[in-house]
């Protein structure tokens, strides 16, 4: 169906929801790489006409699907779908994968900030994600008879920063597909 969109040129767009050291090594041609973790608070700069459909793409299932579920409890206009097999079902059906792509959206137009906050804060709702200010971070984190992990959900790049003060970079989307409820 992808491919057949893509020839007609329908209005659609592929963001690949891996992280970018995975989607450089081999992604569907044309996809631009946003991690899952960061798609609400790029997808309208992604595909800002509403009309534009989103397809996520992983290397197999389980990230498009998540990446798609959460610009849909987000309330993206847009029709969000995830591209079924993800880059295997790509090469299965025959096609080539596109080898070192470099096309990730990582700007935040500052006009678009609080209407992508707010896309944010709905996803975080609708997946009940409590939030902790800084104050109560460090309780928690000062709370020895506990164990605390911080991650860093963030790129690469911002990971730089926040990697000295102990937290765990663990890029958007990789850290829900990792943890086991309960494990």
């Amino acid at each position: 169906d992808l491919a057949e969109m893509t020839e007609r040129q329908d209005p659609l767009v592929i963001v690949d929801g891996r992280p970018f050291s995975e989607y450089a090594k081999f992604s569907v041609p044309g996809g631009v790489c946003c991690p899952n973790g960061e798609l609400p608070l790029r997808a309208t700069a992604i595909a800002p006409d509403p009309k534009t459909t989103i397809v996520v793409n992983c290397a197999g299932r389980t990230r498009s699907i998540l990446g798609a579920q959460t610009l849909i409890d987000a309330g993206i206009p847009n029709r969000v779908v995830a591209l079924e097999n993800g880059t295997q079902g790509w090469v299965l059906s025959g096609r080539d994968l596109a080898r070192g792509a470099d096309t990730r959206r990582e700007d935040i137009a500052p006009t678009d900030r609080a209407q992508r906050e707010a896309l944010v804060a709905k996803a975080a709702a609708a997946g009940e994600v409590p939030t902790r200010d800084a104050a109560e971070l460090r309780s928690l984190i000062a709370d020895t008879a506990r164990t605390h992990y911080v991650f860093d959900v963030g790129t690469a790049d911002e990971a730089k920063e926040t990697a000295p003060h102990g937290i765990i970079h663990a890029p958007g989307g990789q850290l829900v597909q990792a943890t086991v409820k309960g494990g």
